[in-house]
């Protein structure tokens, strides 16, 4: 009589985890950003198909806004960063951009570049750690 109940208790919390979806682990990852104007925050999303790279920048009002958004991988430790996939939005406000997915078994980072477009000295850089 104990191991039917242990059958059944399994079996349903089996099915629970079922119904729950799929797990956090591949959920997308969007960090929460600084609220700070002209500060691009960057990251990386896994999906079925790879990862995708996704930037935000909030703008200073309504300032005409460029953000580009690179996935970039490492083929061996001390080699340059070669990017793999990018994209890039210019439009007032603020911007969110992402690129195509990418699949790698290489070491890879997601860099964003922006701010004002048309005043690259005002353009920052952050990039994610590499994974």
């Amino acid at each position: 009589m104990m191991s039917r109940i242990a059958s059944l208790v399994a079996a349903t919390a089996g099915i629970l985890a079922l119904a729950a979806g799929p797990s956090s682990a591949t959920a997308p990852v969007e960090p929460s950003c600084p609220t700070l104007a002209n500060v691009p925050c960057a990251w990386h999303q896994p999906t079925g198909s790879g990862i995708v790279g996704s930037a935000r920048i909030n703008a200073a009002g309504s300032q005409l806004t460029t953000l580009r958004v690179e996935v970039k991988i490492q083929r061996a430790w001390g080699s340059p960063w070669e990017t793999v996939a990018s994209a890039t939005r210019i439009q007032s406000g603020s911007v969110q951009v992402s690129t195509p997915a990418v699949t790698t078994e290489f070491l890879s980072q997601v860099c964003a570049t922006g701010g004002p477009a048309g005043r690259p000295e005002l353009q920052a850089t952050t990039c994610t750690s590499p994974h």
